[in-house]
């Protein structure tokens, strides 16, 4: 009996330590690896472009957080894509109606941060009022690899101007406001979230060059453009001072978004996510506060992560310890949680195992002491009964050899107790305290 116990024990502490390292594997493997301590950023040229500015701020947060921020020029939007595809950098900001869930299946939107209108300037002194004058134009529409090319090109298209029925001029912000206003080209299409430099430049460059109102076709535009968002400038939203516009006007946009690639690490998502709500929270001229970042008009997929955050928000340890502190707590936690699933019930169950263990060792005693009494009941001459004697001899030796904890030692006291009686019954008359000698029926 002794031995099966202890063969059951042992082989439930075996049992048990496997379970725990399997389920701690189990944890580990499931638990996302630690996020990389560098982040390759893609930061646009032109130092005062929102591009730029958003990206420094991305970079400025996200080395205040102890990562190591690789700064990457790039041209623009296609670039950026193209980065992102050949795993160049790690996040960029994507102009919207570039990217393609096709051509772009390894990638991930992170959201929208904010609108970038198209402000197509035109010669007015030369009769030009639509973006469908410029056939034949000299037009400004960004350099190569700029997402502002990209689309100046897809709302020429949309007029019915193919690349062929314009003359392209490679060129952007500041050198295609300075072509327009020395009358080097016909019109400019910039793409651009701030107003200040080159707009707001170009809207006080006098009565020669106007801004394109799309009231009357930006229902048009967005049908066939369906990335394009109509966004009112309201008079004077640029200048009240100068009354610029004179009037309200409608122009056209795309959004901004953050981009990743596939497989991005969880905890670097929901750091880039707080940070571009922290960068992106407030209004802007074409946006009121809050707006911004969110998963509308994407063209690539949500990460499933960042929609998780737009939901829920940070996790409680995000929220309230510091960001690497809160990434190894959270990966602690999924390691230990299957191990805790199997440990708090043998937590709870391994005390009464252990306690039944040490009552057994006294316990199983009383099965030779039960034998003895048995025996003397049959045994009526001298000789028998001192050999039972004997073995109760032996038996309290063994019960008083026990080592047992302080807790558990009441059990040996009443074994030794129950030894006495059986004995102080071996010492009595045959016939004395319900023993009878084995012939008293037939002497009766």
């Amino acid at each position: 009996m002794q031995g099966l116990l202890a063969w059951a024990i042992r082989h439930w502490v075996l049992t048990t330590a496997a379970l725990l390292i399997a389920c701690a594997a189990l944890g580990y493997s499931l638990a996302a690896p630690a996020p990389p301590r560098e982040i390759r950023l893609a930061v646009g040229a032109a130092p005062d472009s929102a591009y730029t500015l958003a990206a420094e701020a991305y970079a400025a947060r996200l080395e205040a957080t102890r990562f190591r921020v690789s700064k990457v020029p790039t041209a623009g939007s296609v670039e950026n894509l193209r980065l992102l595809r050949e795993g160049a950098v790690d996040v960029a900001l994507v102009q919207g109606g570039i990217a393609g869930r096709d051509r772009d299946a390894g990638l991930e939107s992170l959201g929208a941060v904010f609108h970038e209108p198209v402000w197509a300037f035109l010669r007015a002194d030369r009769g030009l009022a639509r973006l469908a004058d410029l056939r034949g134009k000299r037009v400004a529409i960004g350099p190569e690899g700029s997402g502002t090319r990209v689309l100046a090109l897809a709302m020429l298209a949309a007029n019915g101007i193919g690349p062929e029925g314009f003359e392209a001029l490679p060129l952007g912000g500041p050198e295609a406001a300075a072509a327009l206003r020395a009358g080097t080209a016909d019109a400019a299409i910039l793409v651009s979230a701030r107003v200040e430099g080159t707009i707001a430049a170009l809207m006080r460059a006098g009565p020669e060059v106007a801004l394109a109102d799309l009231t009357d076709h930006a229902d048009a535009y967005a049908a066939q453009l369906p990335f394009l968002v109509p966004v009112r400038l309201p008079r004077g939203g640029l200048s009240l001072a100068d009354d610029l516009p004179p009037r309200p006007m409608t122009l056209l946009a795309p959004v901004a978004s953050v981009v990743v690639r596939e497989g991005t690490h969880p905890q670097v998502v929901s750091l880039l996510v707080s940070i571009m709500r922290e960068v992106h929270r407030a209004r802007t001229p074409f946006a009121p506060e809050a707006s911004f970042p969110n998963t509308l008009t994407q063209d690539l997929r949500v990460n499933a992560d960042a929609e998780r955050y737009y939901a829920h928000g940070q996790t409680v340890l995000q929220r309230w310890l510091p960001f690497w502190v809160a990434v190894w707590a959270e990966r602690l936690f999924t390691i230990l949680l299957p191990v805790l699933g199997i440990a708090l019930p043998l937590i709870r169950f391994g005390p009464a195992i252990y306690a039944r263990h040490m009552e057994t060792r006294v316990w199983r005693h009383y099965d030779t002491l039960r034998r003895i009494e048995a025996e003397a009941a049959a045994a009526p001459d001298g000789a028998a009964r001192q050999a039972l004697r004997d073995r109760l001899e032996t038996l309290e030796g063994l019960v008083a050899r026990l080592a047992l904890p302080a807790s558990y030692r009441r059990h040996i006291f009443a074994l030794r107790r129950d030894i006495a009686y059986v004995r102080a019954k071996l010492a009595a008359a045959p016939g004395e305290d319900g023993y009878a000698p084995a012939d008293a029926t037939a002497a009766g």
